[in-house]
């Protein structure tokens, strides 16, 4: 699908924003208009307008996404159609970014870097991996300049957090090689936001983050045609971030159990009620280093049409460090040693404090490879293969201090008890598949696209200290997966698509085999035997451009099984009493509308605008089902943009409205606290902006964004940050 930002310059040429070229839709360069996906891109000149450093926000108009960040304002992801960011595949020039926490991968790519982002939303697990439920997000990067050598800078100002980015790139091509090297890094204090139960200072308290970026592309045609092109990209990002406390984590939990291991034996705490009073969790450190290599070979001959292959190794470091405090009452515990320990006390009252660090390194190593052949004119098919292996280490610490100890039991001394526990991983994961897809041709008007891909997935736990898991253990699991699309363009200047897909994500080395602490104080189990999620997505679309007016709107319908959410393990009795094991035991239905229009009104410079998603989202755990998932039923943006050329300089504007209905968020896991649904009001925002290319070729660029004038409260939802109050980003940048 079309996105409303993308494009403003060419609503006004010949060229229409739907025959704008992409290739993630169906892995073959294929115009927006006849993709039978449902396509969305943000090109390079709504990037350099946008003002952000963040890729998840250049993706917020985007019908169907929506941004969120877990309380860590430097770690934006987002969600595709309601499914949580770890059922989003994230690929940098077509090689997926693998992150096995249960969160799912960030978007940890220097925006200056980028060419252009497709995003396809919907199941494409066919083409793009098993992880892709909610659909697959696709940067590319960008490579050199057109001159032999380019040189680019720029800097912004965010007033919200008294940040500041600047960037660096030196790029061109001489002869046959092409080459880009970009720096870039940025710094931003705690949020500004409207003064409303979050903050009453008008600073969110650890909000902030930093950011460094470091890029190389160097590319080479081995031929004077181009026909054969192979290139060499690296990549280093680092990220910090703080952790903001969000207050819906301060509940009161019944029946908990904390229960360490001391020494090789059991601890048994149990609280009978426990009211969270703080609730941090910081990312003091989140690294990637990437290395790609890649080739494509085009117009190779009439059968063998193209031919493509990659290899990458990437690294993933990662500290984690939650702390959280609770005063609890009542219960009891179980301490091995040391004397007068050894017994079962019972507690009257006690102030529990508990800090869990995690310290993982996630190693991938990757390979794909894809050859395009026309065996018949009506026909163009694809036959590709991909190999993954990801190996993980982690290391966890867990101290826990009792303090304020009361018990009726004799001879307990009152006063404080510290327990440390220690635990280590080393896990991996395989994955094999190999696809096959066919274009055929029925009529100059109709078009059937079919794709069909068999996974083979093996995950080892290799070593571990854990006393519930043993090495050796491992799951196996095989599956075909189907999509089938259909186009029809017998009516002028339209395109109508129906499409069926299938999702398959399988469980994280995490979900499967590390037993974690951090959240609600629980020991949260892993469970090998886990099954991989699994889903069904139906589509029916209209594409429309002429005269001015464009029109992009798709109905879905998705079902979702064997999602995977936590119990308790006094119900599943394949865990330690007290804590929680992951299981199979989700399901969802998700229906709604996406929508973009706009319209150039004739003789002007003006275009009016709206992109948005009415969506319902029902998830339903055993007996428990609700709607109220942390969905807006609609959300979106409405606008006017006026573009111009004044005193020989291109001039723009835009003035929106985001705005998005009331959420709930209901879950099963929480009704123990008391808070049995979690509740937002709906929100809107009044913005502008304002920018402007001036000199030789353009080659100066100021963008000023005013966001939030009329500096409203709000949260758009559980899963985000509450939004920063009134602000202006000012962006500049130049090339010579």
């Amino acid at each position: 699908m079309a996105l409303a930002l993308a494009g403003l310059a060419q609503a006004k040429d010949d060229t229409t924003l739907l025959d704008t070229l992409v290739v993630t839709g169906t892995r073959t360069q294929t115009s927006l208009r006849d993709s039978p996906a449902s396509v969305s891109i943000v090109g390079r000149e709504e990037i350099e307008k946008r003002g952000t450093d963040s890729v998840a926000e250049l993706l917020r108009d985007v019908p169907g996404v929506s941004v969120v960040d877990s309380a860590v304002a430097g770690m934006k992801r987002i969600r595709i159609r309601g499914e949580q960011s770890n059922r989003v595949v994230i690929l940098v020039d077509g090689q997926e970014l693998t992150d096995h926490s249960s969160f799912g991968s960030p978007l940890l790519v220097d925006p200056a870097n980028i060419e252009r982002i497709e995003v396809v939303r919907g199941p494409a697990s066919v083409l793009y991996g098993a992880k892709a439920i909610g659909g697959v997000v696709n940067i590319i990067t960008r490579k050199g300049a057109a001159t032999p050598v380019q040189v680019e800078v720029g800097g912004a100002y965010h007033s919200a957090t008294r940040g500041w980015e600047g960037w660096a790139a030196v790029s061109g091509t001489a002869d046959r090689l092409d080459y880009r090297l970009s720096v870039s890094g940025d710094d931003h204090g705690d949020r500004k936001v409207a003064k409303s139960p979050y903050s009453a200072s008008g600073r969110l308290e650890n909000s902030s983050y930093q950011n460094q970026d470091v890029s190389l592309h160097a590319g080479l045609k081995l031929d004077e045609a181009g026909r054969h092109y192979v290139a060499l990209k690296a990549n280093h990002h680092h990220l910090k971030a703080d952790g903001w406390q969000d207050p819906f984590a301060l509940v009161t939990l019944k029946n908990i159990g904390i229960n360490p291991t001391i020494a090789g034996k059991q601890a048994q705490i149990s609280i009978d009620e426990a009211e969270l009073t703080q609730f941090n969790a910081n990312l003091p450190k989140r690294d990637l280093d990437k290395v790609g290599l890649y080739y494509e070979g085009k117009d190779l001959g009439p059968v063998l049409r193209k031919a493509s292959a990659d290899l990458f190794v990437q690294r993933v470091d990662r500290e984690f460090n939650n702390d959280i405090r609770i005063k609890g009452t009542g219960g009891s515990a179980y301490i091995p040693f040391p004397p007068p320990f050894g017994q079962t006390l019972g507690l009257t009252s006690a102030d529990i404090g508990m800090n869990s660090v995690s310290v993982d390194r996630t190693q991938t190593y990757g390979a794909s490879g894809q050859l395009d052949f026309s065996f018949h004119p009506d026909h163009y098919t694809l036959m590709g293969a991909q190999f993954l292996r990801d190996d993980l280490d982690t290391n966890k610490s867990n101290t826990i201090q009792i303090s304020n100890i009361k018990s009726p039991s004799p001879g307990v001394p009152t006063g404080t008890l510290s327990v440390n526990s220690n635990a280590y991983d080393r896990a991996t994961m395989q994955t094999a598949s190999a696809f096959v897809q066919d274009e055929w041709s029925l009529t100059p008007d109709f078009k059937l696209i079919g794709g069909l891909r068999y996974y083979r997935v093996e995950s080892t736990l290799e070593q571990t200290s854990s006393s519930t898991h043993n090495a050796g253990e491992s799951s196996r699991h095989g599956r075909f997966v189907k999509a089938l699309g259909l186009t029809w363009t017998g009516l002028e200047h339209s395109t109508v698509r129906a499409g069926y897909s299938e999702g398959y994500v399988m469980p994280s080395l995490l979900e499967q085999f590390t037993d974690s602490r951090a959240g609600r104080g629980i020991v949260l189990s892993g469970n090998p035997d886990l099954l991989p999620e699994r889903s069904k997505n139906y589509e029916l679309g209209l594409r429309y451009q002429n005269r001015g007016v464009v029109f992009d709107g798709t109905l879905f319908f998705s079902r979702s099984k064997n999602y995977i959410t936590f119990e308790s393990c006094s119900i599943s009795g394949r865990c330690a009493p007290g804590g929680d094991i992951y299981v199979n035991a989700d399901r969802a239905k998700s229906h709604g509308v996406e929508l973009l229009m706009e319209y150039l009104v004739p003789g002007t410079s003006f275009t009016p605008y709206f992109t948005g998603t009415w969506m319902r989202r029902q998830i339903t755990v055993d007996d428990f089902s609700t709607y109220q998932t942390d969905v807006p039923r609609l959300s979106g943006r409405l606008g006017l943009r006026w573009e111009d050329t004044l005193a020989n300089s291109e001039v723009w504007a835009d003035l929106f409205v985001h705005a998005a209905t009331a959420v709930d968020k209901k879950e099963r896991a929480i009704e123990k606290s008391g808070k049995v649904s979690r509740h937002l009001a709906g929100w809107g925002t009044l913005n502008f902006a304002v920018g402007s290319n001036f000199g030789p070729h353009g080659r100066h660029r100021v963008v000023l964004h005013m966001g939030n004038l009329l500096d409203k409260g709000y949260r758009a939802s559980v899963d985000e940050m509450p939004g920063v109050g009134r602000n202006v980003v000012l962006t500049f940048s130049t090339r010579f």
